[in-house]
C-alpha cells in the first residue's frame, strides 16, 4: 500500500491491525511471536513468491482463482497435522477420508496393518532405509467373504510374513509379486508356507539381466491385462495386471478395477523418484510405462496410487505427469553435463546433473544416470 497508511480494526474479525509482508508475518511466527491460524499460514506462503502487489493483481487479471485449497487433516504422533494439495500425505488422507473428517493415522507401523479402504490394507515391512524410506508396503485386497490377494510380501522377514497372514485370517488365495527386487519378493515362498491351499505366486520370471539376489520364478507369469478375481457372496474384487518395465525388466503394476486404484510397485513411489538401474533397468521402457499407467487412469477412472514405498498419492494422473515431467528435465541436465564435459567420466557427468542431490546419493543416483547416458545414446543413434 502506499506509504503512511493506518490500518483499522473492524472489531468483529480483525484484531491488532498491522501491514506486514508475508515472508516477514511467516518468519515471525516461526519465532513464536506472531500467532496466525492455518489457512492464513498457507495464503500467505503462496502469496511470499510475489515480490509485489502489482505482481499478485497481475496475476489476477484474468478473474480467475490463483489456486483453490482443501486442507486434510491426519494424526502424526498423536498431535494433529494438516496438509495441503502438494504435500506428500494429503492423498491418503483423501482417500481414507473422503468427507475430510480427522480419523486417520500417518504414523509408519509395522505391528499393524493399516486400514486404508474396507477391503485394502496396508502392512509396512520393518526395514527402512535410504532406498526403501519407511518400508516396503505390503498389501491385502479382498475382505472375509472373499478371501485376500497379499501383493508384494516383502522380505524373508519371518515377523512380518506372519503379521501379513494374520491380518489376512490365514485366508490368502493368491500372492503377486509387482518384480523379483529383494524387498519385494522373498517373503513370497514362507508366507506361501503358512497358507492353507498353498496360494499361488503370480508375476513375471526375472529377466537373466537381473542381479542374482533378485531370482525369481513364480508359480505362474501374469499375461498382460490379466484380471485376477476374489468373488464373494455380495461383491467382487478385480486387479487387472499391467507390464511395466523400466525400473526392472520384470516390474507389473495392478489396477484395483473396482476402487479406481493403481497399485504401482516401485514404478511409482511417494517422496523419491525410483532407481532405473541398467542392464535390467532401462529409461526409454520406463517412460513408456508411464504413459500406459496415465492412459490407465483415464480408462480405469484411477485417482489414487499406492506406492510400495510410501503413503497414497492423490492426483494419479498429474503425479504421473509430473514424475514424467522430472524425469526429462533431469535428462536434459544429463545431456548438457554430457556436451559440458565431451569425455568426462560418470563421476564427472553425475556431479553436474545431480547437483542438486547430496554428494552421499550420487553413488545410487550414477545408476539412473547411466540409464539416462543409454537413452541419449540409442536416441542420437550412438552405440
Amino acid at each position: 500500500m502506499p506509504a503512511g497508511q493506518q490500518p483499522v480494526a473492524d472489531e468483529a474479525e480483525q484484531f491488532e491491525p498491522v501491514w506486514v509482508r508475508p515472508a516477514d508475518a511467516l518468519e515471525r511466527h516461526r519465532a513464536g511471536s506472531f500467532f496466525m491460524i492455518f489457512p492464513t499460514i498457507r495464503t500467505l506462503e503462496r502469496l511470499q513468491k510475489f515480490a509485489t502487489v502489482d505482481a499478485v493483481l497481475a496475476a489476477c487479471a484474468g478473474e480467475q482463482p490463483l489456486w483453490t485449497s482443501c486442507p486434510r487433516a491426519g494424526f502424526v504422533n498423536g498431535a494433529e497435522e494438516r496438509y495441503m494439495e502438494h504435500e506428500m500425505a494429503y492423498g491418503e488422507l483423501a482417500l481414507t477420508s473422503p468427507d475430510g473428517q480427522l480419523v486417520h493415522h500417518l504414523d509408519w507401523r509395522t505391528d499393524q496393518p493399516v486400514q486404508l479402504l474396507k477391503n485394502v490394507m496396508r502392512l509396512t515391512a520393518p526395514n527402512p532405509g535410504v532406498m526403501t524410506g519407511p518400508g516396503t508396503n505390503s498389501y491385502l485386497v479382498g475382505d472375509p467373504s472373499t478371501g485376500f490377494i497379499a501383493i508384494d510380501p516383502g522380505p524373508n522377514d519371518p515377523e512380518h510374513i506372519e503379521r501379513l497372514w494374520r491380518a489376512a485370517g490365514g485366508d490368502i488365495r493368491m500372492i503377486v509379486c509387482t518384480h523379483s527386487h529383494a524387498d519385494h519378493s522373498p517373503g513370497a515362498k514362507p508366507l506361501q508356507a503358512l497358507c492353507a491351499g498353498k496360494p499361488p505366486i503370480l508375476g513375471l520370471p526375472s529377466q537373466p539381466t537381473a542381479r542374482p539376489a533378485s531370482a525369481f520364478t513364480p508359480d505362474r507369469a501374469l499375461q498382460n491385462q490379466e484380471r485376477l478375481v476374489l468373488a464373494g457372496s455380495a461383491q467382487e474384487h478385480t486387479l487387472m495386471a499391467i507390464h511395466t518395465p523400466g525400473h526392472a525388466a520384470n516390474h507389473l503394476c495392478l489396477v484395483l478395477v473396482e476402487d479406481g486404484l493403481l497399485l504401482s510397485g516401485d514404478h511409482i513411489l511417494n517422496g523419491s523418484t525410483t532407481v532405473v538401474d541398467p542392464p535390467d533397468g532401462d529409461m526409454t521402457a520406463y517412460l513408456d510405462s508411464l504413459d500406459r499407467l496415465s492412459d490407465a487412469c483415464d480408462t480405469h477412472g484411477i485417482e489414487f496410487i499406492l506406492p510400495a514405498h510410501g503413503h497414497v498419492l492423490g492426483f494419479a494422473k498429474q503425479a504421473i505427469a509430473q514424475l514424467k515431467t522430472h524425469r526429462l528435465k533431469r535428462e536434459a541436465k544429463v545431456l548438457a553435463a554430457m556436451q559440458a564435459r565431451p569425455g568426462g567420466s560418470m563421476d564427472d557427468w553425475v556431479a553436474l546433473a545431480y547437483d542438486d542431490v547430496p554428494p552421499r546419493m550420487w553413488p545410487v543416483a550414477q545408476r539412473s544416470l547411466l540409464a539416462h547416458v543409454q537413452r541419449l545414446q540409442a536416441l542420437q543413434g550412438n552405440p
